[in-house]
């Protein structure tokens, strides 16, 4: 059974622009076990489309930080996100970046 779990909102820049995600999460249950799975798009001035997918992350946590791991991939700062509890939108919270992901993005050429 797939059924919607959450929503959240996650602000992002790149080449200087603010670029604000809406995803909703949906879970799906199989054999007495939970995967979580999303996705969203967005497009910048180099690419019509850019498309993210996270499947079968097994928490929220989990799946935020795959979500954080592909924005950093693809260019993109990572800055806040706020979670929709009970029909309504909590305080944004900063995206923590570990080490790794940091110097990762640091070592990138301009």
């Amino acid at each position: 059974m797939i059924r919607e779990f959450k929503r959240f909102q996650l602000e992002a820049t790149k080449l200087g622009r603010i670029v604000v995600f809406q995803m909703t999460i949906f879970e799906k249950t199989e054999r007495n076990r939970r995967k979580l799975f999303a996705e969203t798009q967005c497009s910048d001035p180099l690419h019509f489309v850019i498309q993210f997918i996270i499947r079968e992350a097994p928490t929220f946590e989990v799946l935020l930080a795959k979500f954080v791991h592909q924005l950093l991939h693809r260019g993109f700062t990572p800055v806040k996100y706020r979670v929709r509890d009970n029909d309504k939108w909590q305080e944004w919270l900063p995206v923590e970046l570990d080490e790794s992901a940091d110097e990762r993005r640091q070592s990138r050429p301009a």
